[in-house]
């Protein structure tokens, strides 16, 4: 007969449990602040410049326009507007401040809710809050996705979206009215948005016309509101030809619809298995070993979800859990396929990262569906300690080896942007008190260019008003200079890149 345990033994799991929690947390917020550590170190593109000088030059009729005519993302450009209104306005970037505000927003819109409203213990709704937005940044390229004015404001609002509404659907705690709010966020954010809005506002419609109750009706109404958003915005994505492709050299998928979908397949299944290690700069192929490890660490990370939804009961029934699905991988086929139309190959980074955490998000579907067969496969309950116990441990432990294989990928890269930040500070310094001198002469200094957060580099050179180099051409343009001289981006030594 074995002897029952001391008060003391049982006393002491909690507080080392409680220990465990922690030192994961911690290490999950470690990877957070040092990706924000590098944000003063973000810079624009010639899009930013383009846009700005357009602002200047046309104030609210060019908004407009690009609403009506060119981009059907009424959130994002209201947003971008207000933020170039505002640079113009003070003759600084704020590239830093405009982003990490952006980073704040989307995190609320991705975890606030499920913070406050789940179920399930505080400590395993913050270590998954927490663990996801980390992962969220590891495994793949960052530059594009997040140190990007134009385009985080574009796509990351998407992803949060699809973050909360996947996080409150498998806690069970999804509303109506939030569900609403959030889609209409999505619909109007990028064309990714629409996609995913109008999938999601599709199986719903499917899910409430099965279930054929007044009540199901009743409570569905405030999807209205996202539906005719979403209408709205795909019929001006479809009339102004948002995704016809022009400008780009001609490919056997370039502006052909099937010759598109037909293409997508294959580069589909690899975005479903593979994580990138490298800091690409546009969309390709993934390599071997980026499936083989993007496989290993996908499967530790279900594993380690799907034994901390077990033990904190987050056991969602498995129907509820086909139409999110659905909506999230048709997402991500329809932006691989919308690329080889518009472009003819797969672009771009920041399209690349998004495609790379709905993967992530799906992982979290499936962890959901696994907890509840082998809940009651097992017969496991919240009183079940030495289960709990034992369950936890392998969370754990599954979320720090992702954390530390991963982190390694990108360490060279980080180290190289936090050794940099004061190079990359007095760049950014050097090209705005250069391009708001007198004279017609300026400097463009590049700083680091770090992959971490430099997408694109400019060619250095010296170029002239009218003349090639788009990116150059708008930076001339919003600093009404002639000529600009471009340095090529200071040298620093990294440490060799972990495979």
């Amino acid at each position: 007969m074995t002897p029952p345990r001391s008060s003391a033994l049982r006393s002491a799991e909690p507080t080392i449990m409680g220990t465990a929690y922690g030192v994961v947390l911690c290490v999950m917020l470690l990877v957070i602040a040092l990706q924000a550590a590098i944000l003063p170190a973000s810079v624009w593109q010639g899009d930013e410049y383009d846009y700005f000088a357009n602002i200047r030059e046309h104030g609210l009729a060019f908004l407009s326009d690009r609403l009506l005519h060119w981009s059907p993302r009424p959130f994002s450009e209201i947003v971008i507007f207000a933020y170039g209104t505002v640079v113009n306005a003070v003759h600084k970037p704020l590239a830093w401040l405009f982003l990490a505000l952006t980073w704040l927003f989307c995190a609320a819109v991705a975890f606030l809710p499920f913070l406050r409203r789940s179920d399930a213990p505080f400590s395993s709704r913050l270590l998954i809050a927490v663990s996801v937005a980390a992962i969220f940044m590891l495994g793949h390229p960052s530059a594009d996705f997040f140190y990007w004015p134009m385009g985080t404001i574009a796509h990351l609002p998407v992803l949060a979206v699809a973050c909360g509404l996947i996080l409150l659907k498998i806690s069970q705690n999804l509303s109506s009215r939030v569900e609403a709010l959030l889609l209409a966020l999505a619909l109007t954010s990028s064309e990714a948005g629409v996609f995913f809005g109008m999938l999601w506002l599709g199986m719903r419609a499917f899910e409430i016309l099965y279930d054929r109750r007044a009540v199901a009706f009743r409570r569905s109404r405030w999807l209205l509101l996202p539906t005719g958003v979403g209408l709205c915005v795909s019929a001006e994505m479809l009339l102004n030809h948002r995704m016809g492709g022009s400008g780009f050299p001609f490919t056997p998928t370039h502006g052909h619809i099937r010759a598109s979908l037909a293409a997508a397949f294959g580069p589909f299944l690899k975005t479903l298995i593979a994580l990138q290690p490298n800091e690409m700069s546009s969309g390709s192929e993934f390599t071997k070993q980026a499936i083989a490890s993007g496989l290993a660490l996908k499967v530790i990370l279900t594993g380690a979800f799907t034994t901390l939804f077990m033990s904190c009961g987050i056991r969602p029934a498995l129907r509820t859990l086909i139409a999110p699905a659905i909506a999230l991988a048709g997402t991500m086929y329809l932006t691989i396929a919308a690329a080889f139309y518009a472009f003819g190959f797969l672009c771009c980074q920041r399209h690349e990262t998004f495609r790379l955490d709905l993967s992530v998000l799906l992982i979290l579907l499936l962890s959901a569906g696994l907890s509840t067969v082998l809940s009651e496969k097992f017969k496991i309950s919240s009183g079940d300690h030495k289960r709990g116990t034992l369950l936890q441990v392998c969370a754990l432990t599954g979320l720090l080896l992702f954390a530390g294989w991963t982190m390694r990928w990108r360490l060279s890269d980080l180290s190289l942007a936090l050794a940099g930040l004061p190079l990359e500070e007095a760049a950014h310094h050097h090209v705005w008190a250069s391009g708001l001198s007198a004279g017609t002469d300026m400097t463009y200094s590049q700083g680091t260019a770090s992959p971490a957060f430099y997408y694109w580099h400019w060619e250095p050179g010296t170029y002239h008003a009218g003349g090639t180099g788009w990116e150059v051409q708008s930076a001339l343009r919003y600093f009404g200079k002639t000529t600009l001289h471009v340095l090529p981006p200071l040298g620093l030594t990294p440490l060799p890149a972990t495979p």
